[in-house]
């Protein structure tokens, strides 16, 4: 697959005069090792595999830069390092770093020595998947490489907007594009596995990775997050399930999983703060600090997907019950897919309205609103509605909405209202004659589509 965007990263990586210590850090299947190969290509590739000994890798890396220029035998880690950065001039680039603290915990101090002796020509660029070891080994004081880097490149997956062209190049229509985009978020590794199969149906593709003794992405949530775990994996992998499950509150949460709320904190708080998994939301009129009316989110929709139909179901699969797994996550895509379809229209909203503030809205009973987005210097606020169904919208839901937003609390007295209505499916003719001659804005597919070009 070709490469898309990363633009800003590749100039900044460049940018950088030598000497330059990089680290580059982000979830597995985002993108990394891509990314510095597309800014570096003639740089010095070495992969830290933690399966096997110091001794061992220190002969694989040889091997392989034998492949390219003499290096002597050598059989540690730092030797290598040392080596390369005294008689190279190209880019070394060590993949997987946390690896080589698991193989040896002093290895990391040996190459802060390394490095701290050859500060004048070392042009080292470090890439690491789990984002709470990297993390520390270069951003905590207490770690040998703390204040090493010149920078520390945080990679976020692809937006929705680059997924679009991703798949509008294969020849995947709108509406699709959505739905990927829901199970797969923005990592380009599955968009790769897309491609390479040639499908270009979601409900085609969906059974061929994930419900079949063969599927290659059935363990992928294990296999990706389980180190990043640790030891008490299946507490983190529960809470994983329940947020996707729809359990968004700390009660639910601890209900669904079977620990107390007190004690369920402190995962929540790992998710949330050193994992960066997860995401607190508040409805927009509250202060997020204050608020008790926080609700929790997965922030990948490939995790949120990947637990909520493949992880949950692991009992009726390892049976060999495909079939009916795979219908009830068909019978249920549609429900995941317009949560995604929300922030991306939530998305929209920010780039093209003036609004300081775009969120959502629910109280205590049950109401909700999809988009409420607020202007307090002209204490404008936006109402908005986003159906994921196959039928086109009715005026019913112009007269619910009309009701729900009469329980938003947001200078009542003097506010400037304005409306939104989105649908996948259009709208009946009715409908529209009513939001347009009440000035209600309606977005349509192709109205959505048209903005995001």
């Amino acid at each position: 697959m070709k490469f898309y965007d990363r633009e800003k990263e590749i100039k900044k990586l460049r940018s950088f005069k030598d000497p330059f210590i990089i680290a580059v850090v982000g979830r597995r299947r985002v993108g990394k090792t891509r990314l510095v190969m597309e800014s570096f290509p003639e740089c010095i590739y070495l992969f830290a595999s933690e399966e096997k000994s110091e001794k061992a890798l220190s002969g694989e890396w040889v091997e392989r830069i034998r492949e390219g220029i003499y290096i002597p035998h050598m059989e540690k880690i730092d030797r290598i390092i040392e080596y390369l950065v005294k008689t190279q001039d190209r880019v070394i680039f060590i993949d997987e770093v946390q690896n080589l603290e698991k193989i040896n915990p002093a290895i990391i101090s040996r190459i802060q020595r390394i490095l701290d002796e050859n500060r004048d020509r070392a042009r080292v660029i470090f890439c690491g998947s789990y984002v709470s070891m990297v993390n520390r080994m270069f951003t905590s004081s207490k770690s040998p490489l703390f204040g090493r880097t010149d920078m520390v490149l945080f990679l976020k997956e692809l937006d929705f907007r680059t997924v679009r062209e991703i798949c509008r190049d294969m020849g995947i229509g709108f509406k699709d594009s959505i739905v990927f985009y829901s199970i797969f978020g923005g990592m380009p590794r599955y968009y790769e596995l897309l491609e390479k199969s040639g499908e270009k149906r979601p409900e085609r593709f969906i059974k061929e990775m994930f419900f079949d003794d063969l599927a290659p992405l059935k363990y992928e949530g294990s296999l990706v997050l389980r180190n990043e775990f640790g030891g008490e994996y299946r507490t983190y992998f529960s809470i994983m399930e329940a947020i996707s499950s729809g359990k968004s509150t700390l009660t639910e949460i601890s209900d669904y999983v079977g620990i107390k709320p007190q004690s369920i904190s402190k995962y929540i708080a790992a998710l949330k703060d050193d994992l960066d998994l997860i995401y607190r939301k508040v409805p927009v009129t509250e202060d997020e600090r204050r608020s008790k009316m926080g609700r929790y989110f997965i922030k990948n929709n490939f995790y949120s997907f990947w637990f909520r139909f493949v992880h949950r179901n692991y009992s009726l699969m390892e049976e060999g019950n495909y079939g009916r797994v795979y219908e009830k996550t068909i019978l249920s895509l549609s429900d995941h897919t317009a949560r995604v379809f929300e922030d991306i229209i939530r998305d929209i909203v920010r780039e093209r309205m003036d609004f300081d503030t775009v969120g959502s809205w629910w109280n205590r009973r049950g109401d909700e609103i999809d988009i409420v987005a607020l202007n307090e210097k002209k204490k404008e606020i936006l109402f908005g509605e986003v159906k994921w169904r196959n039928r086109p919208i009715a005026c019913n839901v112009i007269d619910e909405l009309m009701e729900k937003k009469e329980l938003v609390k947001w200078h009542n007295e003097d506010r400037k209202e304005k409306f939104l209505i989105v649908s996948k499916a259009g709208f009946t003719k009715k409908c529209i004659e009513k939001m347009d001659s009440e000035g209600i804005m309606h977005w349509d597919l192709g109205d959505v589509e048209r903005m995001l070009s």
